[in-house]
């Protein structure tokens, strides 16, 4: 904990927990070692903003932070409104002031909340970069609201999740591609390769070929084969469903000609 010791400046007390009737707790912050790595922490002066209203997905308690959200023991989020900012254009300058550079990403969260917003964009754009900070825009208090929750959600994840993959071998490439098909996993792809040869055997293999794989039931084999055979688009399919239809179609205008031609023109004939 040297880290958060040296991004608070306070003296070692221990936290006091006071309940609310609310069912969230208020926690003086002096000793950081009794923060909860699940609680997104929110600083008591953001008591009564909107955004609070939203957040449902992680759980939260009020404290006496310096930032206004601690999603992390080294990350931080200050949250700024667009109409507060034009009523007071000092806030920002001051409690970026206040936070120090121990925090290994400083977000500043704010809410477009005003029309005419392209000054206020470019100034908090070269500030933020000035200041090594992350500038996130939210145009709702509710997109607001699920930035913090996916910051803290996403807490102990690293960049992996977003990442390329790295270049998979031919037997990944087939498993990859066959288990788009329902049921089928890494095992059965192996075990039709090895029965197959290669992808395009797989493809042009008839329904018994595919059933006498070992490990390929009857449902499985016929998703196989439905899933190279089947038409991909469904106007296709629609279509060689009404195909059929169409002679039935014909045969009936042409009775209805022949009646016609061998009624006088005083006679009704009703066809259902």
């Amino acid at each position: 904990m040297s880290l958060i010791a040296h991004n608070y400046q306070h003296n070692s007390h221990v936290a006091s927990i006071e309940e609310r009737p609310t069912g969230k707790t208020k926690i003086q912050l002096d000793d950081l070692s009794m923060l909860q790595p699940h609680v997104l922490y929110v600083s008591t002066r953001q008591r009564g903003n909107g955004i609070l209203r939203y957040i449902r997905n992680v759980p939260f308690s009020y404290a006496n932070i310096v930032p206004d959200y601690l999603v992390a023991p080294n990350r931080c989020v200050l949250f700024l409104s667009f109409k507060y900012h034009n009523l007071h254009p000092q806030y920002i300058h001051r409690r970026i002031a206040e936070l120090n550079s121990g925090f290994d990403l400083r977000i500043l969260l704010c809410l477009v909340d005003v029309e005419d917003n392209a000054s206020i964009l470019l100034f908090l754009n070269k500030l933020c970069c000035i200041n090594n900070l992350t500038l996130i825009l939210a145009w709702t208090e509710e997109e607001a609201a699920r930035y913090l929750e996916t910051f803290k959600a996403f807490e102990g994840k690293d960049a992996s999740l977003i990442q390329k993959k790295k270049d998979m071998g031919f037997s990944e490439q087939v498993a990859d591609t066959l288990g788009c098909i329902r049921s089928v996993n890494k095992t059965d792809a192996v075990t039709l390769l090895s029965q197959f040869g290669n992808i395009k055997n797989i493809m042009t293999a008839s329904l018994e070929d595919i059933r006498q794989c070992p490990g390929i039931g009857e449902k499985k084999a016929k998703r196989l084969f439905d899933a190279f055979h089947k038409p991909f688009s469904s106007t296709q399919t629609k279509q060689h469903s009404v195909e059929p239809n169409e002679e039935v179609g014909t045969t009936i205008a042409e009775s209805k000609g022949d009646v016609g031609n061998h009624l006088d023109g005083d006679d009704v004939v009703i066809i259902n």
